[in-house]
This record gives C-alpha cells, structure tokens and sequence, in this order.
C-alpha cells in the first residue's frame, strides 16, 4: 500500500512531470493488477514481479514528483503510535481523496481504472467511486479502516497535525491545506 501511495501521490502532485506521470501510472497498472493476487498467495511468482516493479515505478515517480498529505500525515502517526507506514498510508489514503477531489483535474479516473477488481463495471465515474474503491480494497487486504484502530489516540490529533504541517509533502499536494484542514482529515480518518 505504500507503494501504491508513493504512485497515487506522484500522480496528483503539484510537482508531477510527464516523466513522473508515465512512471506513476505503470506503477499504479502494475500494482493494481497484482496486489489482490499477492495477498492472497505470496508464493505467486508472477504477482510478486509484478509488486516488485510497480514498487520500483511508484518510487522513480516519486523521486521525481515528491508526494502529498497522505506521506506528511502518515509520518507522525507511524513515529507517534508505532503504525506500520504502508498502514497508515494506506488508512489516510481514503480521506485525502476525498479532500483533494475538489482539486481532481480528471486523475482520479485513471488512478480509478487501474485499481478497480477485474470486470468491475464503471458506469459514470465520480470521484467517490475511487474513495469507494480504495475502502474495499483495504478490506480485501485486510488493512484496518480508522486510526482509531491501530492505536491513534484522538486526544493526539492536534499534535499530529502541527507535526503534519512541517512536511515538504505539504506544498506539493493537489489542494492547498490548512491546520484545520489537516486536522478535519484526521478526524475523518480516525
């Protein structure tokens, strides 16, 4: 998940190039194919290829294009609480969506079609069905979906959100964000 956040936030960052984009968006193909399949069986040699290079894209791309607030926010809760990285990435992933779909200039949908289950039907999209698809997708991977469970005490909000702040990450993600803003998200991820 990590990875794949490295390909989402080079791919919607302030900072992104064609370069970074192409490297982005194999990143996010190949991790979208084979992350399910890899959960479920780690001995599959071919999905695990396929993590491997989508990983190695996701981070030439990230390299290139810096990432967002997932990455600034993430940060204090993996020091704060012990959380995983990819966790908390992976937690935060969904309610940065959200914030930043007011800033979405038509990403989402890409990012959408390379992350959606097989022969899932699109319809008209929205940026709601890729904050959708990610919720299941932490399901499927058994990844938790609130701060609240892997440890994050809401008392510490406030406290992650001024550590948040000081990240570069900050000022290349999509939309502009305040203290409250980051704050608002964290609540919503708790």
């Amino acid at each position: 998940m990590d990875a794949l956040t490295h390909a989402i936030e080079a791919y919607l960052s302030l900072a992104s190039t064609p370069f970074s984009d192409a490297m982005a968006e194999k990143g996010m193909e190949l991790l979208g194919r084979y992350i399910r399949a890899f959960v479920a069986n780690r001995s599959n040699e071919e999905a695990a290829d396929g993590m491997l290079a989508g990983s190695m894209f996701a981070g030439i791309a990230f390299g290139k294009a810096k990432l967002g607030n997932i990455h600034a926010m993430s940060h204090p809760v993996s020091g704060y609480f012990d959380v995983p990285h990819g966790v908390a990435n992976a937690i935060l992933l969904p309610a940065v969506l959200r914030f930043n779909a007011l800033a979405d200039v038509g990403r989402y949908e890409t990012i959408y079609q390379y992350i959606k289950r097989p022969g899932e039907n699109q319809g008209r999209f929205t940026p709601s069905m890729l904050v959708d698809e990610i919720y299941q997708l932490l399901k499927e991977v058994e990844i938790p979906r609130h701060l609240a469970q892997v440890g994050v005490k809401k008392e510490m909000i406030s406290s992650l959100t001024k550590d948040a702040l000081t990240s570069g990450n900050i000022k290349t993600n999509p939309r502009s964000s305040t203290f409250e803003d980051i704050e608002r998200i964290y609540y919503e991820a708790y």
